[in-house]
Parts: structure tokens; C-alpha cells; sequence
């Protein structure tokens, strides 16, 4: 193995533990947050955080096999 092997080696095992713990600080962050009927993010103490879920309104489990229609999105945007 040469020098450029070692060095990805040594970049994935450096980078592994940053994003773990990006990741951890993230969902802690989030752990108290709870979208409402109303598509509202609150958090614990029901104080609204975000007033439309995701911000665009697209449900990404509702889109086109993971595919969202962009034109359509500016259409009803304009």
C-alpha cells in the first residue's frame, strides 16, 4: 500500500468519528421537536419553531420515486 493509500485510510478514520458526533449533537438538538397536525414544527413546550414543515411544503415521501418536479414547484410558485 502506498502513500495515497494510507492517507484515504487515515482521511475515512478521521472523518468517521467527526461526522458520528456532528450526527449525535444534531439528534439531541432535535430530540424535543414534533411536527403538529397543522404541518408546524413545535418543540416540548409547543412554541411553534417552524411555521410549514420542511419549508418548501414537499413531502419527500410523497414525491415521484424520490424525484421532485421542479417546473411544477416554480409553477405554482409564480
Amino acid at each position: 500500500m502506498g502513500i495515497t493509500g494510507r492517507d484515504s485510510l487515515m482521511d475515512t478514520a478521521l472523518r468517521t468519528p467527526k461526522s458520528g458526533y456532528l450526527y449525535r449533537r444534531l439528534a439531541n438538538a432535535m430530540q424535543d421537536l414534533k411536527v403538529e397536525y397543522d404541518n408546524t414544527v413545535r418543540d416540548a413546550s409547543k412554541k411553534i419553531i417552524q411555521f410549514k414543515y420542511g419549508g418548501d411544503q414537499i413531502d419527500v415521501s410523497k414525491s415521484d420515486g424520490g424525484k421532485i418536479d421542479v417546473d411544477q414547484i416554480i409553477e405554482t410558485v409564480k
